[in-house]
C-alpha cells in the first residue's frame, strides 16, 4: 500500500468485447469520509448528470452499476 489519499472513480463501460472506459467522475476521500457514504452520493450525482444530460431516459435499460474496493 502507498500512502496518501485515497480517491473514488466512477467511469462508464462501453458494450461489447473493449478495455475502453470513460472517466465521469473522481472524488477525493479525507481521513475523516466514510467511503460508503461518499461512494453512494458521488453516484447519485453522477447518474443524475447522466439523466439530465440526456444519456438517460425513462424506459432506456438500467444502469448497472459495479463496486470494487481496495
Amino acid at each position: 500500500m502507498i500512502p496518501g489519499w485515497p480517491y473514488s472513480f466512477v467511469a462508464a463501460l462501453g458494450p461489447g468485447a473493449t478495455s475502453w472506459t470513460a472517466p465521469l467522475d473522481a472524488a477525493r476521500l479525507g481521513p475523516r469520509d466514510d467511503p460508503t457514504e461518499v461512494t453512494a452520493a458521488q453516484l447519485r450525482e453522477v447518474t443524475g448528470r447522466l439523466a439530465a444530460a440526456g444519456a438517460w431516459r425513462p424506459g432506456d435499460p438500467d444502469i448497472i452499476v459495479v463496486l470494487d474496493a481496495g
